[in-house]
């Protein structure tokens, strides 16, 4: 095959890039249906507030992302997680046992999910019964962002902070080291946003790419300020895919960080990789691949797992939003009551920015935040 050139989807891109529209959540009417909005907001406002753990504290729900499981369900859609593990409000009651308390009725925090995801169903009110799992946030950080962190923020902070040693060592000796990001959306917003934080001007040798087979992805993504974008459309040849990539990043990837994890993209990203190339691979996916471990030590690569964020990590996210430190990527806010679209538009590929749900009265249905 010759040298690989724009094929008719990236040039698509770029005319809209030029001014065409992109579609949003609110230009799609949904067809079928995943969970029942009258039902949700029924729930919502008819469930009996829950009793406060005597050595805990009650939270008053604000703000939960858009959380489901990475599989699907058989009508082909994404299994909900509700409220998942992205959430913010206040503490609305505080147990009468609880010793030494710091918390004040009103406070703003965060809750770190005990497990993966909270999946307790539509519930205002949260009883949390470990108050370290509590976080207060500063009044500076809007609750919308603050939910965010433990979630989707905290797994790209894992993920750049694993990265970044790799890249500091391949930087001594090489002018300019590639990391290519597999998986647009919001991950993939964040790791732009937090390896600038993170690597601050030491990026200065450092490109980032993103990969993704969704061109809104990858749009919103130069919208970042990632320009270096690469269109992988499933539905052309693997070996023009790979060409396509090896010609954009000229020459090969040194670390990638593949937030699919699927059989699919790990086959691709070895055929990309570097000597000494690094990838880091995170998702729930469950699929299986084969690896030649000849090849992978004679090439002397690595392959290691996204560790889950910690506590620290956390923290140093949340001082970090509330000094002004770290760009927040663009996020839409929607009534909870809009589950359904929302998951509808989320299940086929038409929102490109992270999804939160608002708990509580609305001024208004849709809501726009870019922070």
């Amino acid at each position: 095959m010759t040298k690989a050139e724009l094929n008719q989807n990236e040039l698509h891109a770029l005319r809209r890039l030029a001014g065409e529209p992109i579609i949003q959540s609110l230009d799609y009417q949904s067809s079928s249906s995943i969970i029942s909005t009258s039902n949700i907001a029924e729930a919502v406002s008819s469930m009996p507030v829950p009793e406060t753990p005597k050595a805990g504290v009650l939270v008053k729900l604000a703000y939960a992302g858009a959380c489901y499981a990475e599989g699907r369900n058989r009508q082909k859609r994404f299994i909900p997680q509700y409220p998942g593990n992205e959430v913010a409000g206040t503490i609305y009651e505080i147990g009468n046992d609880l010793p030494n308390c710091n918390y004040t009725v009103g406070d703003k925090v965060i809750i770190v999910p005990e497990n993966d995801n909270f999946n307790t169903g539509y519930a205002e009110y949260i009883p949390v019964e470990d108050t370290t799992r509590v976080i207060q946030i500063p009044n500076t950080v809007p609750l919308e962002v603050a939910a965010m962190l433990p979630g989707g923020a905290l797994a790209a902070y894992a993920a750049v902070n694993s990265a970044k040693p790799h890249v500091e060592k391949l930087r001594k000796v090489k002018n300019c080291v590639n990391v290519l990001v597999v998986g647009g959306g919001a991950l993939a917003l964040w790791t732009i946003k937090l390896a600038k934080y993170l690597m601050g001007r030491e990026c200065n040798n450092v490109r980032i790419f993103v990969a993704d087979n969704s061109i809104e992805r990858l749009l919103t993504a130069q919208d970042h300020g990632c320009f270096d974008i690469i269109h992988w459309n499933e539905e052309d040849h693997e070996q023009y895919i790979i060409e396509r990539t090896l010609d954009s990043c000229r020459g090969g990837v040194d670390v990638i960080i593949d937030f699919l994890g699927s059989n699919r993209s790990m086959q691709r990203a070895l055929k990309v990789l570097n000597r000494e190339g690094l990838i880091l691979v995170g998702g729930n996916s469950t699929s299986e691949t084969s690896i030649s471990l000849n090849t992978l030590a004679a090439k002397q690569q690595s392959i290691v797992g996204i560790p889950s964020g910690n506590l620290n990590q956390l923290m140093e996210l949340l001082n970090a939003v509330a000094d002004d430190k770290l760009e927040i990527p663009e996020f839409q806010v929607f009534p909870v009551e809009n589950a359904n679209q929302v998951f509808e538009d989320l299940s086929e590929n038409r929102l490109t920015k992270r999804a939160i749900f608002k708990f509580g009265s609305q001024s208004s249905t849709h809501c726009v935040d870019n922070h």
